[in-house]
């Protein structure tokens, strides 16, 4: 009984030869369920504002989908006093006016004037919001993009470029 407690002392020793104990290894957050089907989360309607240069999805609640134009109308009016005070912005000029979005595959986007006069977040923040709000109506394109048809222009095929 001696040599086998002997040994089961030996064997415990070696087996742990060179393992030092360690704390607590960070490993950054904890798991979180995502929407993976879309950009749409239930019970919300997804609109993409800019901080500190990023195109950003800010998702608010809402009773029922909201169409395409109806989510480019609420991003013309910009972020609430809440969102604006947690940093986010527009890029987008709310004089754009009246734009059109026709489903598709892809959807297309109708400005009433040209593409150039809007920055890249601009036009991420407009591409971003029609996807998302196209998606959240079963319109989901296989391509994950946009056309953005301008006056006098070539038709601009757009992915959301958003983090």
């Amino acid at each position: 009984m001696r040599k086998t407690l002997v040994l089961l002392v030996l064997a415990a020793l070696v087996a742990a030869c060179g393992v030092q104990p360690t704390g607590v290894v960070p490993a950054g957050p904890g798991p979180s369920i995502r929407n993976t089907e879309g950009m749409q989360m239930l019970g919300g309607v997804t609109l993409y504002f800019v901080s500190d240069g990023r195109v950003l999805p800010v998702t608010r609640p809402s009773e029922g989908s909201i169409s395409a134009e109806g989510a480019i109308t609420l991003l013309l009016k910009g972020p609430t006093d809440k969102e604006a005070a947690q940093g986010l912005t527009t890029f987008v000029p709310p004089e754009l006016g009246r734009v059109k979005v026709y489903s598709g595959d892809p959807a297309s986007l109708a400005l009433p004037f040209s593409v150039r006069k809007l920055s890249d977040q601009a036009i991420n923040q407009l591409i971003c919001t029609v996807i998302a709000a196209s998606a959240a109506n079963g319109q989901t394109s296989h391509s994950r993009a946009v056309n953005v048809i301008s006056p006098s222009e070539n038709v601009l095929f757009q992915s959301c470029k958003a983090d």
